[in-house]
């Protein structure tokens, strides 16, 4: 038995593994509640939302076991216990991670999307298809999931971007900016309203682009996992490797007081650096890209949050409101 014969088992054996516990748990737990709740109707959107309930879990087993103790052996700043700010980072992250959020937001504001998709099709929009530009490369799915990945991360770079450019919109964006003491757990930290934004301009660019079900939920629990590697407090120094991936220390950067709001060199002034998500090539290209070696502290000046969830919301909410009106 060859190699590849071996993978291809292993392959269908997690497949088989996965798709049984997606079923049991369907079966056994979620169609009785349905069921009770006369919400049957739910039943086909619910399994395919058992999705990110199971990804989510693998992530935060990986976050507890693999990322938490790499922090641990190589921290870029001693942490000496775990403070109540990163218990709220904890309670984001499993809202977000666990398909609450994605359950919500597909509740909210999928009409619209089936809507658009239906006069997209009317209006026979060229999507870009990405498996046709090169037959038999491009349609290669480790190919064409690559390239979308990439067309993608420049959404969220423009998107990232825009949230340090505008005064209201920052004015969300600083709870996630807020944390002074960054951890694996840090990703999550920010306003219903802007990931909500967030989540609605990244579906409709995927939808616009073409992107099948299937890569999109893969595109995104990649995405998020390497974020929370990215916020974690790790001292790494990936040498020419900086250049292709957004490392802990890149995006430490983004968050360091005084670099991740302010403009360099102009106080005061929204701006700031290390925009990238997932890539530094875009902060290269737009000339936003500070490389550093230093580990600098965190947070936002003279911003004071309050470590209840709930209060943090309503604060960073009632700033952004305060700044469209002054506007």
């Amino acid at each position: 038995m060859n190699l590849s014969s071996i993978l291809a088992d292993v392959s269908d054996a997690i497949s088989n593994t996965y798709a049984g516990i997606q079923e049991r748990l369907f079966s056994g737990v979620v169609e009785a509640l349905l069921y009770q709740l006369d919400l049957t109707g739910w039943s086909e959107d619910v399994f395919d939302g058992i999705d990110w309930f199971l990804f989510g879990c693998i992530q935060i087993a990986l976050i507890v076991l693999l990322l938490r103790t790499w922090e641990r052996l190589n921290p870029a700043e001693p942490q000496e216990k775990f403070s109540n700010a990163s218990k709220a980072d904890v309670a984001y992250s499993l809202f977000h991670r666990l398909g609450i959020f994605h359950g919500l937001f597909f509740i909210v504001i999928s009409g619209f999307f089936f809507q658009l998709d239906s006069v997209l099709h009317d209006f026979r929009f060229a999507r870009l298809n990405v498996e046709s530009w090169w037959p038999g490369v491009t349609s290669i799915p480790i190919i064409s999931f690559c390239i979308y990945m990439i067309l993608l991360d420049l959404v969220e770079y423009l998107y990232h971007r825009a949230t340090h450019a505008f005064n209201w919109w920052w004015q969300l964006h600083a709870l996630h900016h807020s944390q002074t003491v960054m951890t694996a757990w840090s990703d999550n930290r920010n306003h219903i309203v802007d990931d909500i934004l967030r989540a609605a301009v990244f579906a409709l660019f995927a939808l616009l682009f073409g992107v099948s079900p299937g890569q999109f939920i893969f595109l995104v629990v990649i995405s998020q996992f390497i974020q929370s590697w990215q916020h974690a407090n790790l001292n790494i120094d990936l040498g020419i490797g900086k250049y292709l991936l957004v490392s802990p220390l890149f995006h430490r950067m983004h968050h360091a007081v005084g670099y991740g709001h302010e403009a360099i060199g102009k106080p005061e002034v929204l701006g700031g650096c290390n925009f990238g998500v997932l890539f530094p090539w875009w902060d290269m290209f737009f000339k936003t890209a500070v490389f550093s070696k230093a580990v600098y502290p965190t947070g936002v000046r003279d911003l004071k949050l309050s470590h209840n969830i709930l209060t943090q919301q309503w604060q960073t909410l009632r700033s952004s409101a305060r700044a469209i009106f002054k506007s």
